[in-house]
């Protein structure tokens, strides 16, 4: 796959969290004592997987700094 930014090859591999994280996305942070899916704009992009690695297949452009990934 191929950078949208540079357009240079991309590395195949995986994004991942400690071992007791998921991924998720909203408008804004949610605080320690919210509950993540109650905030605006919640995405869940892994499911939680406890005392597991949540992982997902990327792809990473070193020179841009960049990230991409499908969930």
């Amino acid at each position: 796959m191929n950078c949208p930014k540079c357009g240079q090859e991309m590395r195949q591999g995986f994004l991942f969290s400690t071992k007791d994280g998921a991924f998720s996305f909203a408008d804004e942070v949610p605080g320690v004592f919210q509950n993540a899916k109650h905030a605006a704009g919640f995405v869940q992009v892994t499911p939680l997987k406890p005392n597991h690695r949540v992982r997902i297949e990327a792809y990473c452009c070193e020179s841009c700094r960049l990230i991409q990934f499908q969930y």
